[in-house]
């Protein structure tokens, strides 16, 4: 039907139903970013040749997929974040975790290793292994992994302020297995410009923090070239409270700063890239609009790569993304119905065409999960996997009047985003300004005023609650001794090790940090030196402080 005659037709049959479109448009729906939605969507909704742009799976600029043959040829991979209070039971979940079904770990540390503190810190006492493993030197990094190769294992780790220590720790223990640093593969998140905005675990100022994430990319592209070291977290902003489109806005803010000061120390483009992947939330409100938020990042994202910054390969021009169920969408009430919720976010990923998913669990809201919910988590994907048809078609909500009509919308608003930060001086000055946190705040009292409202539905929460006596939650517990022990592990390394050799490293380290960034003085060497001398946490952050300084945020002395 040509599109003036459709037009016709759809204003006759507009008004053969006109009370109803009517009455149904009497209560507006909005998606979760503010967009109006219609009743229905039509071919006129796409712009003249709009449904071409979207182009064919497994090319530019990738709105359907980044392969041609979506999850026929390969299923997205099943990832899960876990970890436990110290390495030793760290391994055992994670050896489990590889023999049902080859799940690779995706490690939560806890709050004292992100912040740079040995477990025997002042500052430490009552967190060491309070919200996730507890690392303090190379030799936990050693038992953690015990028994699992890392030359065959994929490993993920959710670290940042102090992420070179951890690739370092990773590095030194490949080695010492005999593994080809070639064939290493694995994460970091290792996004410090997000903590500065929406989380707040930093240690360093922005300056050299980005010094350090500059230092282990250019590192990992020289040497470990199967190595993803740089995992830009937009699910953090949501997290906080970010709407959809700033969650994406302000992820790629923060991937083209750090793409940016690559450019800068002369590491070619597609000698990184290829290796940059994206952690997005994927259970926000409105599972269409989640699909449709992927198939517009990877346009964005190839659009950006070939035309401002020269890319040519074509991994380099792959949006790559991580998707998992953010726990802020999780209840404490009737906290089954999680598992519907981690369940539907899996199929949003799905929906979506992205490359590795993992699920909270229907405990987490209570404290760090059991090892049966990470087993039921695990398990979810597996039945979206082999259960739903959806992996058999690539992208099969392609050609969607209205998944069409929002991605096309998603991406002007996200473009629009990006040219206002880049205006009002990129990240770092907006880090300054506070003006990243006050949209996040803003979207985060919005968003919360909704649910209040009743304008979004939380099943259990502000609508279809049961009030019953629930019985009592049996999540994971941190052994009381566990921290002691902990203090023990790291005193044991201090006696154990050369120390003239530990010391010799840090001061090296601390030589290096005084030299202008740059090539010649990255800091990766020196780090790997500290922490095959058995150097900790505490003591190479240290050392790294007394050269930078720390963090202070505005307002705060």
């Amino acid at each position: 039907m040509l599109r003036e005659d459709l037009k016709v037709a759809e204003a006759a049959w507009r008004g053969r139903h006109a009370a109803e479109l009517a009455d149904a448009a009497a209560t507006p729906a909005r998606c979760e970013d503010g967009l109006p939605l219609k009743v229905v969507y039509t071919p006129l909704d796409l712009e003249d040749g709009s449904a071409d742009v979207a182009g064919f799976p497994g090319e530019f600029p990738y709105t359907r997929g980044n392969d041609a043959t979506g999850y026929r040829r390969k299923l997205w991979t099943i990832s899960h974040y876990a970890g436990f209070g110290s390495p030793r039971e760290t391994n055992v979940l994670f050896r489990k975790m590889i023999d049902h079904g080859g799940v690779p770990p995706y490690m939560a540390l806890d709050l004292p290793t992100q912040l740079g503190l040995d477990p025997d810190d002042p500052m430490a006492a009552g967190e060491v292994g309070l919200t996730g493993t507890s690392i303090a030197s190379l030799r936990d990094w050693e038992t953690i992994f015990d028994g699992i190769a890392l030359e065959s294992t994929f490993v993920g780790t959710v670290i940042n302020a102090p992420a070179a220590v951890i690739l370092a720790m990773h590095i030194v223990l490949a080695q010492k297995q005999g593994a080809d640093l070639a064939k290493v593969r694995g994460n970091l998140q290792n996004d410090i410009l997000k903590e500065f905005t929406a989380r707040g675990n930093f240690i360093f100022p922005v300056a050299p923090s980005l010094r350090l994430v500059t230092d282990t990319v250019e590192y990992c592209a020289r040497h470990l070239p199967s190595f993803w070291p740089l995992n830009v977290t937009g699910g953090h902003f949501a997290e906080a409270g970010a709407d959809r489109v700033h969650e994406v806005a302000f992820a790629f803010a923060d991937a083209f700063t750090y793409i940016e000061r690559l450019l800068e120390r002369g590491v070619p483009i597609d000698a990184f890239a290829r290796n940059m992947f994206f952690l997005m939330k994927t259970n926000h409100f409105d599972l269409f609009e989640e699909a449709a938020k992927f198939r517009a990042m990877r346009r964005i994202w190839a659009t950006r790569l070939r035309d401002r910054y020269g890319a040519r390969d074509p991994e380099s021009l792959k949006c790559k993304v991580l998707g998992h169920s953010g726990g802020s969408q999780m209840t404490r009430e009737r906290p089954e119905l999680n598992i519907a919720r981690t369940t539907l976010a899996c199929l949003a990923g799905a929906l979506g065409g992205i490359q590795l998913i993992g699920l909270r669990t229907m405990d987490e809201v209570f404290g760090i999960p059991t090892e049966k919910s990470e087993m039921i988590a695990i398990g979810t994907q597996h039945v979206v996997a082999h259960e739903t048809g959806v992996p058999d078609v690539v992208d099969p909500l392609g050609g969607s009047y209205y998944v069409e009509s929002l991605t096309r919308e998603f991406e002007a608003r996200v473009q629009a985003e990006l040219d206002r930060i880049e205006s009002e001086g990129g990240v770092v000055r907006a880090i300054e300004t506070g003006s990243i946190r006050r949209e996040i705040a803003r979207d985060a009292y919005e968003a919360q005023r909704a649910v209040e409202r009743g304008d979004k539905v939380k099943v259990g929460v502000n609508k279809y609650r049961i009030d019953e006596v629930e019985p009592p939650r049996r999540p994971y517990k941190l052994d009381p001794a566990e921290e002691g022990r902990r203090v023990e592990d790291v005193r044991a390394v201090r006696r154990e090790r050369d120390n003239a050799t530990a010391m010799a490293a840090l001061e090296e380290l601390r030589r290096v940090a005084r030299m202008p960034e740059g090539s010649d003085s990255n800091l990766m060497g020196p780090i790997i030196e500290a922490v095959r001398a058995y150097a900790t946490m505490g003591e190479i952050c240290g050392a790294l402080k007394d050269v930078f300084g720390e963090y202070v945020e505005r307002g705060r002395v």
